[in-house]
């Protein structure tokens, strides 16, 4: 289990799971991160790159993924989400993604351009970006108040 809350509003849904299930392993990526630029921090403006939650329980229920699964199809805002799932290869455990379900309706597109698709939405509908920024603290709120 992490020892620590995450104190931005873009991680605060990893610590929801994680009060129903200790996780393994969790990630997501920042609005406004501190990046070293020539030995000082700045913060920088990702706001133009979609968000994302990730996240591996240490032990994995079916019943809190399908929970999960339920609550984030049945969230009612501004953009579609979804839950992805990949399995680990040749390790235990599978990695769960909480993402735009844009990221999924463009990935063929992204890839005719060379792209991911998270570049592709960067690069081409920046301000798709904000939106499900906005967006993803209304999904933590709908989740907090339903798991």
């Amino acid at each position: 289990m992490s020892t620590y809350k995450i104190p931005d509003r873009e991680g605060n849904l990893l610590n929801i799971i994680e009060e129903v299930s200790p996780l393994e392993w969790r990630r997501y990526n920042q609005r406004y991160p501190q990046v070293s630029v020539n030995n000082q921090l700045e913060t920088k403006d990702c706001s133009n790159v979609p968000p994302y939650v990730a996240f591996r329980f240490e032990n994995e229920s079916e019943e809190i993924i399908n929970k999960l699964k339920l609550l984030i199809r049945n969230y009612s805002g501004f953009i579609k989400w979804e839950l992805h799932g990949h399995k680990r290869e040749n390790l235990p455990g599978t990695n769960w993604v909480i993402r735009p379900f844009r990221i999924t309706e463009i990935a063929s597109l992204a890839g005719d351009k060379g792209l991911l698709p998270e570049e592709y939405l960067s690069e081409y509908e920046p301000e798709f970006g904000s939106l499900a920024f906005d967006d993803l603290n209304d999904l933590t709120k709908y989740i907090a108040n339903n798991l």
